[in-house]
C-alpha cells in the first residue's frame, strides 16, 4: 500500500500562489495586455503594414568606394534597436545643423578609430570595402513593402530619399546612386 506523504508546511501555499500567478500571466498573454508585473510577451508579435519606412546608410571610403546600402546598426556601439531611435532624433526630428554635423563627425571618428566588436545585440562597427577608413556616409529614409521587397537585399526598396549627407572631403558620388536601380513600383518608373 502506498502511503500518502504530507506536504511540508507552506508548500501548499507556494503551489497555490504559483498556479495563480501562472493563470493570471496566461490570461494576460491570451488577451495581449500588459499590466505590471504581468505582460503579454508580445514584443515580437506585431502586424507589419503594407508600406513602412526604415533608415538605410551608405558608407564611402577615401577612394569613394561604397559599403551599403545597409542598416544603420553599425554606426553606434549600442543595441541595434536603439541606434534607429538615436538616428531618428538626429536626422529626422529637425535637429540643428550643428548637432547633425557634430554627431556625424563623431560617429565616423568612432567607427574608424575606436571600432567595436559584435556583442549580444550590439552590432560591430561599420567598415568600408577596403582597408581605407570611412570618410563619408549618406543616410536615406526608404519605403519598403514587406510583400514586395526582399528582406535580405537592403537596396530592394520602393523609394529612397536622402535625408543627410556627411561628406567633409567630397568623396561621395552623386546622391542617390546607391538606389539608382530602385523602381517606383506604383508608377513603373526607375
Amino acid at each position: 500500500m502506498v502511503k500518502a506523504r504530507r506536504l511540508a508546511p507552506g508548500t501548499a501555499v507556494t503551489l497555490a500562489a504559483a498556479a495563480s500567478y501562472f493563470c493570471v500571466q496566461l490570461a494576460h498573454t491570451l488577451r495581449d495586455s500588459n499590466r505590471w508585473p504581468f505582460c503579454a510577451y508580445n514584443m515580437f508579435n506585431y502586424h507589419v503594414p503594407d508600406r513602412c519606412e526604415q533608415l538605410r546608410v551608405v558608407f564611402y571610403d577615401s577612394d569613394g568606394r561604397t559599403t551599403g546600402p545597409t542598416d544603420p546598426w553599425g554606426m553606434l556601439p549600442v543595441e541595434f534597436f536603439r541606434v534607429v531611435s538615436v538616428l531618428e532624433k538626429v536626422y529626422l526630428l529637425d535637429a540643428p545643423d550643428r548637432v547633425r554635423k557634430d554627431f556625424s563627425r563623431a560617429a565616423l571618428a568612432w567607427m574608424n578609430h575606436r571600432p567595436w566588436p559584435k556583442f549580444d545585440e550590439v552590432r560591430s562597427s561599420a567598415t568600408g570595402p577596403s582597408a581605407l577608413p570611412l570618410r563619408a556616409f549618406d543616410v536615406f529614409l526608404v519605403e519598403i513593402g514587406p510583400d514586395e521587397c526582399d528582406p535580405r537585399d537592403r537596396s530592394d526598396v520602393l523609394s529612397a530619399r536622402l535625408i543627410h549627407r556627411h561628406d567633409p572631403i567630397g568623396v561621395a558620388p552623386a546622391a542617390g546612386e546607391a538606389f539608382a536601380g530602385t523602381v517606383d513600383r506604383e508608377h513603373g518608373d526607375h
